[in-house]
């Protein structure tokens, strides 16, 4: 009897708590335009002391479409240093109402990484079946933290469309304890309070987040949301113990792991010795011992506790043939370190889209190693992961941002990495064109790549030929058109890396005739086609990325019997985004076009009300790109 009380009394509070669940009790405010809404999010972080430290988050998410149906799949990561229990995953129908208790041999459990990598990560995953839109998921879960030198950040939204009824982040530390954090976008000061155990509790909250939908070419959400970035000041992973209160104390304790870890093997040093022994230059020193390394070694990711952050010592990439960012930047410094040559551990953190980090704010939130080689004029940047790179080229992978240098004194500084400019993103393309009296064009045409371009193509030239003409064919943007003979050519023999495509190709009906007219479009392989949409009532920052330049010098052997009724009218506009130029001339003689156009944007941040100027500008590189010339006939 006492039993069956009990159950019936939790079957009640089940249902008392389903009913906050009801898709009616979220604010109108919240629904109109949402993917989704948080219902809560608390995450309640406590530091045991410094090596050790608990994390409980709760979750509530209704999800109104299929936009939105991964946010109702339950999906966390656990390892060595971060061990998770105490999962609960509940799902419940638009009024409230229990759908599915998750049991937890339901939960799959499995490996975090891929074939071929070392890396002690698992993944703790559940998708639920169908269920009708709406319906709601509620979680909870807790880590224990066995390394104190992450912890979450307090973000209350995951993306565009998503309303955020209630968000909580609280953290519970010693007394003495200095919790650091960098707010954002209005984020108040968290409410502090010393609890009965003599702890500091540090609580922020936030209620009634309205949904937002990313505008175009804008900045990444955490630009727009109020949010908090949480750091440690001292710290302890696996013996080590630190301190990130500054860039330079955080720099000492990754120079600590990195002790040590330099010593080669009696044979790759009398190697590195003959590779070398007749060259003067450093840096062609160095030049020769990145294509060694490169030769010699295979990439494979290595997250195995505190290898994570420690690199593996060179003999082991010796031994073994292989090494990540960090065992790979490593063992390349300890070759430049034999050979006399200087050079410089730097932690990143890169990716094409990825954000600069705060240089205020020194915190652990770094992927990835290179290596940074000083000169006297010049500092050379070597990408050792990529066994496919050019010396000193880095890519749109991790330029152009802050990172950590590990000094020869074994401190942390603050560097930057070189920007590719617009004139270095450069497409440049001489293309010459001859006619027929059909109005069909025989055209040739070569197209050289630098900057980032050459980063996203070079690999091209080591496909096949049949892969390559597949990739030409959907890259020339013609209606109809007739590929020829072609090559593809990587020429990185200098400094600075170029992508050279040399293509044949025929075009039906180039020039469109009328009577004894014919119509002409110079711009051929260049075009812009679509000006960026409207943006009524932006509130976002206009954010232009990357800076680009393309240069198109085009030469059109006209038709015999043909010739410009009206010359071509120079063009030339200029605003803050960049500039567009076309100049046309003209050769009596040989009867020959020449068509120059010059298109340039500029890399930068524009306040809101710009985008509508943005958008002009691009909208009449539209216009221009479309010009057309008339030829006539001689009968």
């Amino acid at each position: 009897m006492r039993l069956a009380i009990t159950l019936l009394f939790l079957l009640g509070l089940v249902q008392a708590n389903a009913q906050n669940y009801a898709v009616e009790s979220i604010p109108e405010n919240l629904r109109k335009g949402s993917d989704a809404v948080i219902r809560k999010r608390s995450i309640e972080v406590e530091i045991l002391d410094e090596k050790t430290a608990n994390h409980k988050e709760e979750f509530v998410v209704t999800i109104f479409n299929k936009d939105a149906v991964s946010l109702g799949y339950f999906y966390e990561v656990y390892d060595k240093l971060r061990k998770i229990k105490g999962i609960n995953i509940n799902y419940y129908d638009k009024n409230g109402k229990l759908l599915k208790r998750v049991k937890n041999h339901e939960i799959q459990d499995f490996s975090g990484s891929d074939s071929g990598e070392l890396d002690d990560s698992r993944v703790k995953y559940y998708e639920p079946e169908p269920y009708d839109f709406p319906f709601t998921m509620a979680y909870e879960f807790e880590f224990e933290y066995s390394s104190t030198m992450w912890f979450p950040n307090f973000i209350p939204s995951f993306g565009q469309r998503i309303g955020v009824e209630y968000a909580s982040y609280k953290a519970v530390v010693p007394a003495l304890y200095e919790l650091r954090y960098k707010l954002f976008n209005g984020l108040e000061e968290p409410v502090s309070t010393i609890n009965d155990k003599g702890n500091k509790e540090m609580l922020w909250e936030i209620r009634n987040l309205e949904p937002f939908k990313k505008e175009y070419m804008s900045s990444t959400l955490n630009s727009m949301i109020p949010h908090a970035l949480i750091s440690p000041s001292t710290f302890q992973m696996e013996g080590y113990s630190g301190d990130m209160s500054s860039w330079e104390a955080y720099g000492e304790w990754q120079a600590k792991l990195n002790k040590g870890r330099d010593e080669l093997t009696d044979e790759v040093k009398a190697e590195i010795s003959r590779l070398v022994a007749n060259i003067d230059d450093p840096r062609e020193k160095t030049r020769k011992i990145y294509q060694y390394m490169q030769s010699n070694t295979r990439y494979v990711s290595i997250q195995l506790g505190i290898g994570g952050y420690q690199p593996f010592p060179a003999k082991e990439v010796i031994r073994t043939g292989y090494g990540d960012c960090k065992a790979l930047t490593n063992y390349t410094y300890s070759l430049l370190k034999h050979a006399g040559i200087k050079s410089n551990y730097v932690i990143i953190k890169a990716g094409e889209n990825e954000r600069d980090i705060h240089v205020d704010f020194p915190n652990p939130r770094f992927n990835h190693v290179i290596l940074a080689v000083p000169f006297e004029k010049d500092t050379v940047w070597l990408e050792c992961t990529n066994q496919l790179a050019p010396f000193n080229y880095l890519g749109d992978f991790t330029d152009d941002r802050h990172a950590l240098l590990i000094t020869d004194e074994g401190k942390g500084k603050i560097v930057k990495t070189p920007k590719y400019t617009a004139e270095d993103n450069l497409i440049s393309r001489t293309i010459r064109v001859t006619m027929d009296t059909d109005g069909n064009a025989q055209v040739k045409a070569q197209t050289d790549y630098t900057g980032v371009y050459y980063g996203n193509l070079f690999y091209l030239a080591r496909d096949g030929k049949e892969d390559q003409r597949k990739y030409l064919l959907n890259s020339i943007d013609l209606p109809t058109f007739d590929l020829g003979d072609f090559s593809i050519e990587d020429n990185r023999m200098g400094e600075e890396p170029v992508y050279t495509e040399k293509i044949n190709f025929q075009v039906r009906k180039f020039g469109a005739a009328s009577g004894k007219r014919m119509f002409i479009s110079p711009n051929i392989l260049s075009r812009l086609n679509e000006a960026p949409p409207k943006s009524e009532n932006r509130k976002a920052e206009l954010r232009i990325q990357r800076g680009q330049l393309t240069v198109d010098t085009v030469k059109i052997q006209l038709p015999e019997g043909y010739r410009l009724e009206f010359p071509g009218e120079d063009q030339d506009l200029t605003t803050e985004f960049g500039y567009y130029k076309a100049q046309y001339s003209f050769d009596h003689e040989t009867n020959e076009l020449t068509y120059v156009r010059h298109f340039q944007l500029n890399d930068g941040t524009y306040a809101p009300d710009r985008y509508e100027d943005y958008r002009s500008f691009l909208r009449d590189v539209v216009k221009l790109d479309k010009a057309k010339l008339v030829l006539i006939g001689s009968t």
